[in-house]
C-alpha cells in the first residue's frame, strides 16, 4: 500500500485535489442571521475572515450535510462534500421566504486544490502574503483566488480555490510538493476522525452520533432555534445515543461492512471505513452500539471467514 505522503502531511506539507468538494455562496443583507437559524453550531459574532464548523439537519435530527462556513465582507462561503451540496441548495430554496438571502453553488466555475501539513500556512504566505484569518482573497500571478483555512486531514491546511478556465497559481510551487496518495489521505482522516458522506454516515445519522470530538465542534446546545434543535436537545438532556461513531485498531485486515461483535452485544455494529496507518496500523471507523462503544474495549470483526481482533478508540486516534 503506498503511503509515501504520509509523512509529508503530517511533518513538511502535501497536497491534493479534493475531487468530493464542494463552495457554496451566500450573498444578501440577512445571509448570516439566515444561516444561524439553520445551523447546528452557534454562528453569532462571527467576523470576516472567521470560520466555523456546522451541520444542517433534517426536522427530525438526522444529518442532511456536514459544513463550514467563512465569513468575506459582503458573502459567505460555504464547504461542503459534492454530494451533500444539493441538500444545502434546497434548504435555501425551501427556507428563504423574505429573507434577502441568495444561495448560488460556485463548484463549476472553480477549480480548489488542498495543501496540507504543518507547513502550509509557510507556504501560502510565500505565495500570496500574510494576511490574517481563515478566510482571504488575494491575486496571484494576476489570478484572483481565495484561500480557506481547512482542517481537511484534522490538522493545518488551507484549501485554494481559483477561476477554473485560468492557470493553477500554485502550480509551480507544487512541482516541489508531494501530492497526498488516497491511501495517505484516508489513514490521517480516519486517525483526525473526520467522517465522509455515504461511508460514515447517511441520511440516518443525527450529529452526537458521529462521536464526542465531532459534536463539540459542529453542534452548540446554547443557542437559539434551528431546523432539528428539538430532536437533539432531547437527546442531549438525556445524555446519551444509542450508538457512536468510534474508531477501532485492528490485528490484521479488515473490510468495510465488516460487522462488529461483542461481549455485551452480538450484533455490536459494523466497519465503515478502513485505512493502513504508518503509526497505527490497520484502523476503521466503525458505527458501534453503545455497550460496545467503550474506549479500550475489546471487540471482534468478522472479515470473511476470519476473525480480528480490535481495540476501540475515541477520535482523533
Amino acid at each position: 500500500m503506498a503511503v509515501d505522503s504520509y509523512a509529508p502531511l503530517h511533518q513538511v506539507v502535501a497536497w491534493l485535489t479534493p475531487h468530493d468538494a464542494a463552495l457554496i455562496e451566500l450573498t444578501g443583507d440577512d445571509r448570516l442571521d439566515w444561516l444561524q437559524g439553520q445551523a447546528t453550531n452557534d454562528l453569532r459574532g462571527l467576523e470576516p475572515g472567521e470560520s466555523k464548523a456546522f451541520c444542517l439537519c433534517e426536522p427530525t435530527g438526522q444529518l442532511l450535510a456536514i459544513c463550514r462556513v467563512w465569513v468575506l465582507r459582503d458573502r459567505l462561503l460555504i464547504e461542503t462534500e459534492a454530494a451533500c451540496a444539493p441538500a444545502v441548495l434546497r434548504r435555501a430554496e425551501d427556507m428563504v421566504v423574505t429573507e434577502d438571502v441568495a444561495a448560488r453553488d460556485l463548484t463549476p466555475y472553480l477549480r480548489v486544490v488542498s495543501l496540507i501539513g504543518p507547513k502550509s500556512t509557510a507556504i501560502i504566505q510565500q505565495l500570496a502574503g500574510v494576511h490574517p484569518g481563515d478566510a482571504i482573497e488575494v491575486a496571484l500571478k494576476d489570478v484572483p483566488m481565495i484561500r480557506l483555512l481547512s482542517p481537511r486531514a484534522g490538522g493545518e491546511g488551507w484549501d485554494v480555490w481559483w477561476p477554473a478556465d485560468a492557470p493553477n497559481p500554485l502550480a509551480t510551487r507544487l512541482a516541489h510538493v508531494p501530492a497526498i496518495s488516497h491511501e495517505a489521505f484516508e489513514a490521517a482522516r480516519l486517525e483526525a476522525g473526520i467522517p465522509r458522506f455515504g461511508l460514515d454516515w447517511d441520511s440516518k445519522v443525527l450529529p452526537p452520533e458521529l462521536g464526542p470530538a465531532f459534536e463539540a465542534e459542529h453542534v452548540s446546545y446554547n443557542k437559539g432555534c434551528y431546523t432539528g434543535q428539538e430532536v437533539l436537545m432531547r437527546m442531549h438532556s438525556r445524555g446519551h445515543t444509542n450508538r457512536t461513531w468510534r474508531g477501532l485498531i485492528a490485528d490484521g485486515p479488515i473490510k468495510p461492512g465488516d460487522p462488529v461483535r461483542h461481549p455485551a452485544r452480538e450484533a455490536a455494529g459494523r466497519i465503515t471505513s478502513v485505512a493502513r496507518s504508518p503509526r497505527l496500523g490497520w484502523i476503521a471507523g466503525a458505527m458501534l452500539r453503545n455497550e460496545a462503544a467503550g474506549v479500550g474495549d475489546t471487540v471482534e470483526v468478522i472479515s470473511g471467514e476470519m476473525s480480528v481482533k480490535a481495540r476501540v478508540g475515541a477520535f482523533p486516534l
